[in-house]
């Protein structure tokens, strides 16, 4: 009995682990360009979400196109968090360059340049 309570135990600690959010390193120029930066300036400069779906852990997953450009676009998922910062930012419609520049993301979102000083 002892021992199915301790495993219990474990596999609570284990799910509880799974659930915690850690914070988000970026890894491309996209997320270099945009994780800590606020959701509000993103949709100022570059229009509204598509679409929104509130999160239980108070960030809100938003998709944001545009960027068209002989009818093909850019598409990125942005996770904010209760603060209004963007903690994650994803492209889902993307083109690369074939010459090996910036994506079509990179250009239309401003993440080929650096990113403004705080």
């Amino acid at each position: 009995m002892i021992l199915r309570i301790a495993t219990l135990a474990g596999l609570l600690l284990a799910v509880a682990g799974c659930t915690t959010v850690a914070p988000t390193v970026p890894t491309t120029a996209l997320e270099t360009r945009w994780i800590g930066q606020s959701a509000g300036a993103f949709f100022a400069a570059y229009g509204p979400p598509v679409r929104d779906i509130e999160g239980t852990d108070g960030q809100t997953l938003y998709t944001w196109r545009g960027g068209f450009i002989n009818r093909k676009a850019c598409q990125v998922e942005l996770t904010v968090s209760g603060d209004y910062k963007i903690r994650k930012i994803r492209p889902v419609v993307d083109r690369k360059d074939p010459k090996g520049g910036p994506s079509h993301c990179e250009k239309v979102l401003d993440a080929a340049k650096p990113a403004p000083s705080a």
